[in-house]
């Protein structure tokens, strides 16, 4: 049984103004999202990773630092992997989200996202996000027992975890977005059928 555990990166800048936080934006955590993740660590700390996957983006890699940083076991080196990044969100990144209330586009991507057209400001489309985030997950190797940690972002994790328990793309965020810092486990046999056996867990 392969066991994957998802990591939402810690509270970053863009977090606590109510920004657009995507592919674009490349802050690191605040100290905040530091003690976050190093307390998320101390819950992993007896669990042992047989590979760390991580988003490039700063906030990610740095979550993955401190969880492994609380690890009793060897730590592996972390694996950069593009397939992780947050949804791109264009000429929005950075941008105050309250100042898109009203767009229909902020509507479709919190609430209907098999409407989301973010072609207006070049942005990634929800098809877009699954294809590449599946493609990730076809590329692990689910022939022995292991456990991967993965570090990435919540529109990502939220929408590819959705996806893997079988949603369709209308009910990807049916349950809201995964928190900052949140863990979410799959199990799985083969890594086309997937179990879960915690969703959004907050360990601070």
């Amino acid at each position: 049984m392969t066991k994957l555990y998802f990591v939402r990166h810690g509270l970053t800048a863009n977090n606590a103004l109510h920004a657009f936080n995507g592919s674009y934006s490349n802050h690191g955590l605040l100290p905040e999202g530091q003690q976050q993740a190093s307390e998320l660590g101390r819950f992993l700390q007896e669990v042992h990773f047989e590979k760390t996957y991580v988003s490039p983006q700063k906030r990610a890699i740095e979550t993955a630092q401190y969880i492994l940083k609380e690890n009793q076991f060897s730590v592996n080196r972390l694996i950069e992997e593009e397939k992780l990044k947050e949804i791109n969100f264009g000429y929005w990144d950075g941008v105050s989200i309250d100042s898109k209330e009203g767009h229909p586009q902020l509507r479709n991507l919190r609430h209907h996202p098999e409407q989301y057209d973010p072609s207006e400001f070049q942005g990634e489309s929800y098809p877009s996000l699954i294809q590449r985030g599946t493609s990730f997950i076809q590329q692990l190797d689910y022939t022995t027992d292991a456990n991967y940690l993965i570090v990435s972002h919540g529109v990502t994790l939220t929408t590819l975890l959705q996806t893997l328990k079988g949603k369709t793309i209308a009910q990807v965020r049916e349950d809201g977005l995964l928190d900052n810092t949140s863990l979410s486990i799959l199990e799985t046999n083969n890594g086309k059928s997937f179990q879960e056996k915690c969703w959004n867990y907050i360990a601070y």
